[in-house]
């Protein structure tokens, strides 16, 4: 009997003490926990600097400055540019709309013709008395027999320009063309009197260019 009363009130003390801990752990609807409803804390430190940005335009004063200089160096150059070319000019002969230069080199036809072109300009060509005048004097000048932009290499006897028109002015010095050996296909002018006399093309005579 004893056992009986222990074990109903050790069964109805269990059931009190449940009861009493879902009392006591049951939550209010209108509390709030200790973090969400604390005082707020202070602010933190800084962070990091950001990337550097993208370099902004530039001013009006600073891209007018940079043209200016631009503009100073132009003149510069031209300035050197129409100095060389009074240099160059005071070593060749300007007569009518051509400006001749002469090398003072020794070549030969094909070759010295090349040089020209590469220069910018083309072997000489006198076309009146003026400019084989002119031409006679550099020759004259440099003492040497100087060739002409004049052959007959497309048909022996027939003397015509680089660009295949006849010679319209021609100065020969008596006797000549006389294609002497059979190999003087090309022309030069003699110093001494400006006149023509038909030549080897493989000579390496004096070269002057026209511009």
């Amino acid at each position: 009997m004893y056992l009986l009363q222990f074990l109903m009130a050790l069964v109805a003390g269990t059931s009190l003490g449940c009861a009493a801990a879902s009392e006591v752990i049951r939550p209010e609807a209108d509390t709030c926990t200790v973090l969400a409803c604390g005082t707020p804390g202070r602010d933190g430190l800084p962070g990091r600097d950001g990337a550097k940005g993208e370099k902004g335009d530039q001013g009006t004063d600073t891209l007018q400055k940079q043209v200016d200089a631009l503009e100073n160096k132009i003149l510069a150059l031209q300035t050197q540019f129409n100095n060389y070319k009074n240099a160059v000019l005071l070593q060749g002969l300007k007569e009518g709309q051509k400006t001749f230069i002469s090398t003072r080199q020794r070549d030969t036809y094909t070759s010295g013709k090349a040089q020209c072109v590469k220069a910018g300009g083309t072997l000489a060509c006198p076309k009146n008395a003026a400019e084989n005048s002119a031409l006679q004097e550099l020759a004259l000048k440099d003492a040497m027999f100087a060739f002409i932009d004049v052959t007959d290499i497309q048909r022996e006897g027939k003397f015509m320009y680089a660009n295949g028109e006849p010679v319209s002015y021609t100065n020969w010095k008596e006797g000549e063309p006389n294609n002497a050996h059979g190999i003087e296909d090309c022309v030069l002018i003699v110093p001494e009197f400006g006149l023509w006399n038909d030549w080897n093309c493989d000579a390496r005579e004096l070269i002057i260019c026209e511009f």
